[in-house]
């Protein structure tokens, strides 16, 4: 029961507007991060409101050069703030390509109501807190996972405190910046209470149907996050430093509890497992599959699996559960690049063909997932990469182009060695390394780059068409029948 007594009672959790290249599909998932804090301060007493701007202004787009903005414009957004009239709100940041739009709403939450404080959470504030709280518009900073630190946090707050003894938030006193750095991560994932899915109108998701992963194969789509951490160390990524480096999972029960949930409350069809890698327990993962059989469900991996994690008796149980496609990240066709530059164990191509071949004879997809234009990475290197997926019979693929995403070891080190772009996209469509051309570290000048992955994505796309048109058209119909006019992105890179 909520305890109207509480000054800080009434949360307000806010979701900005994603900013994409103009040739990119705009998905729309469920924040399941805030849907999951919004659960636990449920739990905790407090009234919590969640306020999507990309699902309520999905139709609203704006546009910049060669970037596309969609979400709730300001004067909607400070309408629909007003009328909810928060006592506290809570803005997710998750990654810093967001930052801007996630600062553009802090801005609007205090020009509609002044004097409600501001908590910004997720990646990129965890990982530049003391920046974050720089802005005049943000008060507090949760730092790694809010669902213990933000009903503390409001705990303390009610109680009068304006100093915290807990690890993980960031704060103002005095006029001074406060840090209390990550010490620990949930270690029972059991203990957390589902994502609070009630607080937003799954309908309107799946009516405008481009999740996750935007080419579904069934209409009724929502996602699921069974565990959290990496163990792997690779240089371009980021999210490492947030989620760590110790792999932490739901148990099977836990796990299968939530699909039933969603099955029989929301006559959900398909699952879109946005773990890391779900595949790391192999016993746990054989499991859920075996478990998943009787729901006659479709699902898919669209973050990645670790190759080194899959094997035939995996794969076939895998297609016998309802796997339609499974995403493997490979990053590089280079032995040299991922040992020294990645960080990354890939199994050889040889391995990797067998495991390819396994899948399609199952009647599971195959999409790879490469990186190129790594600083020390040569023309050859890449060239490697980008027939990679043609070598190895992949039914399509995702060629990135590495960008140095703050926070991860690649942005360190072009940080370092002067490299950064100021005002960077981070789209991983664009180049967005500026290497001088006499340095060992160059590939290539930036618009022969972008050409060359162009190139290759749409040469797999119309190779792949063409080898087999009702395996192609069974991909994307899911998503034509609802996006008929965003047809041309398909043959383009979809990142």
């Amino acid at each position: 029961m909520s305890d109207l007594t509480k000054k800080f009672h009434k949360v307000l959790l806010i979701a900005p507007p994603n900013t994409i290249s103009k040739t990119s599909v705009r998905r729309l998932s469920t924040p399941i991060g805030l849907l999951y804090v919004a659960a636990a301060l449920e739990n905790a007493g407090y009234v919590v409101h969640i306020l999507d701007s990309t699902m309520e202004g999905y139709f609203t787009t704006s546009m910049n050069g060669d970037l596309l903005t969609y979400g709730l414009s300001p004067e909607e957004t400070k309408k629909k703030i007003i009328e909810i009239n928060p006592d506290i709100v809570g803005v997710s940041s998750m990654f810093t390509a967001r930052q801007k739009n996630a600062e553009a709403i802090c801005r609007l939450v205090k020009e509609a109501c002044p004097q409600v404080p501001i908590v910004l959470g997720g990646i990129h504030p965890s990982l530049f807190s003391r920046d974050c709280l720089s802005s005049e518009f943000v008060d507090y900073v949760v730092i790694g996972e809010g669902e213990e630190r933000l009903p503390r946090l409001l705990a303390d707050l009610n109680a009068g405190k304006d100093e915290f003894d807990f690890d993980g938030v960031g704060f103002k006193k005095n006029g001074r910046i406060i840090i209390n750095p990550l010490a620990v991560r949930i270690k029972d994932l059991d203990s957390i209470a589902p994502p609070a899915r009630h607080l937003v109108d799954l309908e309107k998701y799946i009516r405008i149907g481009v999740p996750f992963a935007p080419f579904s194969r069934r209409e009724r789509v929502e996602q699921i996050l069974t565990s959290r951490g990496c163990p792997n160390g690779c240089n371009f990524c980021a999210t490492v430093n947030y989620w760590g480096r110790y792999f932490r999972m739901r148990s099977v029960d836990n796990v299968m509890a939530e699909v039933d949930f969603l099955v029989k409350n929301y006559g959900i069809e398909e699952l879109q497992f946005v773990d890391d890698n779900i595949t790391v327990d192999r016993a746990r993962a054989m499991e859920i599959f075996t478990r998943l059989v009787p729901y006659n469900l479709s699902w898919c991996t669209p973050n990645g699996l670790s190759a080194r994690t899959l094997d035939p008796e995996m794969l076939k149980l895998m297609a016998k559960s309802g796997a339609y496609q499974i995403t493997i990240a490979i990053e590089s066709g280079s032995d040299r690049v991922l040992k020294q530059i990645v960080h990354k164990l890939v199994p050889p191509k040889e391995r990797i063909i067998e495991l390819v071949k396994a899948a399609q004879e199952a009647g599971i997809d195959v999409h790879g997932m490469f990186i190129v234009g790594f600083p020390g990475e040569t023309k050859e290197e890449m060239m490697t990469t980008l027939d990679y997926p043609f070598d190895v019979g992949f039914d399509s693929a995702s060629f990135f182009i590495a960008n140095p995403i703050p926070g991860s070891e690649l942005y360190a080190e072009c940080q370092r060695k002067g490299y950064l772009v100021e005002n960077s996209q981070v789209d991983f469509k664009s180049a967005e390394i500026n290497i001088p051309t006499d340095s060992s570290d160059f590939v290539m000048p930036k618009e022969e780059m972008i050409k060359l992955v162009d190139d290759y994505t749409h040469k797999l796309n119309e190779l792949s068409k063409n080898k087999n048109p009702e395996k192609w058209n069974r991909k994307f119909e899911q998503f034509l029948k609802r996006h008929g006019d965003q047809a041309d992105l398909i043959l383009g890179r979809v990142t």
